[in-house]
């Protein structure tokens, strides 16, 4: 049997178009000398794990979901500091799917679940039901990558969207939600432009409160003095009000804090919401 360390690193590396993605969780990296680098200053994992610890901690008894949960940094960071709350991981991808299982396993991690299924929008009312779900950069891909079917082009995507965020409420009664702005990862097909944050921010808390979520908080990275990269609540905003009539507000808003981030990624606004 090979060591746990070199089937994992197999079962991450896979050459998939969304392997080498995501951190390893630190305990998995302190017990078997394993880890794997992530550009933080590209896209980080572990800031926006503190900003949920900080907005939404997972309570005894309840049940979360992570969709499109990748080789599970936030499945299994989360499961394991919290083994009161049971952890379901949603992936597609059946190398990342067993990663996950074969932590678990070996961590005895018996919170942990993991489905290993590509979910479309018709899929999503057979999900079981969850308290709180984590849906980080997904949504952008459809099209793409899955429901090829159901949004052709870029111009259905909006009304795509609002049907897929409407049945994720039938599924979670809460929600930590993520989106690019390229259709697809495209640059080419932006569904809003890079630097147009103000109208990125405004167009996604519709999408969300059309569909019948209420966003609570909205998080965007800021790098302090000593280099570290947090997340921090948009506090110039009521975010009840984050939709078309809060155009004046987000203007006045100061973007330039962003502009310290290379690419996209941090430029992508972090929705914490409820049920309206």
């Amino acid at each position: 049997m090979k060591p746990l360390k070199t089937e994992l690193q197999q079962l991450y590396g896979d050459a998939s178009k969304h392997s080498a993605y995501q951190n390893i969780p630190d305990f998995v990296s302190a017990e078997l000398g394993y880890t794997e680098t992530i550009d933080e200053s590209w896209r980080g994992d572990r800031p926006r794990l503190t900003y949920l610890y900080e907005a939404r901690k997972p309570a005894a008894g309840e049940i979360w979901m992570d969709f499109g949960a990748n080789t599970g940094f936030f499945t299994l960071s989360l499961a394991k500091t919290h083994p009161q709350t049971r952890f379901i991981a949603v992936e597609a991808n059946p190398n990342h799917a067993a990663f996950i299982r074969r932590v678990a396993d070996y961590f005895q991690m018996g919170n942990v679940g993991v489905i290993q299924s590509a979910v479309g929008i018709e899929d999503l009312p057979s999900l079981p039901k969850v308290d709180f779900m984590l849906h980080l950069n997904v949504l952008h891909h459809a099209g793409h990558d899955f429901d090829k079917h159901a949004v052709a082009c870029i111009e259905d995507f909006g009304e795509y969207a609002q049907r897929y965020l409407k049945l994720l409420r039938g599924v979670a009664r809460g929600l930590f939600f993520q989106m690019g702005s390229n259709w697809g990862g495209d640059k080419s097909r932006p569904l809003v432009g890079l630097y147009e944050d103000a109208e990125k921010l405004r167009l996604f808390a519709t999408w969300l409160r059309h569909a019948g979520w209420r966003p609570v908080k909205a998080a965007y990275p800021h790098r302090g003095g000593d280099g570290r990269i947090a997340y921090h609540d948009l506090a110039t905003l009521a975010c009840a009000q984050l939709a078309e009539n809060s155009g004046m507000a987000l203007e006045m808003h100061s973007w330039e804090s962003l502009d310290q981030f290379p690419g996209e990624f941090y430029r992508r606004p972090l929705f914490i919401c409820e049920h309206a």
